[in-house]
């Protein structure tokens, strides 16, 4: 189990960080479910991760989604609101996306994907809403174009019959 040292709601408000790394550290060392009273203070304060930078919050998402499967860290964090304040774009469409991208990650044998191309599942499929989500998450322009370019359109191929991942 991952706690907070002493109460969960004043260590978060010493360091808002502290939100996304307990999330990143349930999804590395935890077993769920986690502790409720860490996931309650974590989403009575989401809103506090307005005060943070954006690149410090892109660095820890990114180290999250780098795990070999966070998907189940990143459902419990939709549903308790932690990305609402900051990425409220990322919802239950982008989890399955992200659920099926792993799922054929490890069928692939591929291990620990890329987490930008991780992100791109969990955003909308629109390659200039992704750009404009890299842009405020203020990633490097060749993150920004790897993400663009993960969810720009492609053509259909074939038969028609094949499924066509764009991640």
């Amino acid at each position: 189990t991952v706690l907070f040292i002493g109460d969960p709601a004043q260590r978060i408000a010493e360091d808002h960080l502290r939100i996304l790394r307990y999330f990143r550290f349930l999804a590395r060392f935890g077993t769920l479910p986690p502790d409720p009273r860490s996931y309650a203070a974590c989403a009575e304060q989401a809103n506090s991760l307005m005060a943070l930078s954006r690149e410090r919050i892109a660095d820890e998402l990114l180290k999250l989604l780098a795990l070999p499967d966070p998907a189940d860290v990143v459902e419990m964090m939709i549903e308790g609101g932690i990305f609402a304040p900051v990425l409220p774009e990322i919802g239950a469409e982008g989890l399955a996306r992200l659920r099926t991208f792993l799922a054929r990650e490890q069928a692939a044998g591929i291990g620990h994907g890329s987490p930008l191309v991780r992100l791109s599942a969990l955003l909308p499929q629109d390659a200039s809403t992704g750009e404009q989500i890299a842009a405020r998450l203020k990633l490097s322009n060749k993150a920004r174009k790897r993400i663009s370019a993960a969810l720009a359109p492609r053509p259909a191929c074939g038969s028609g019959r094949e499924l066509v991942f764009r991640i």
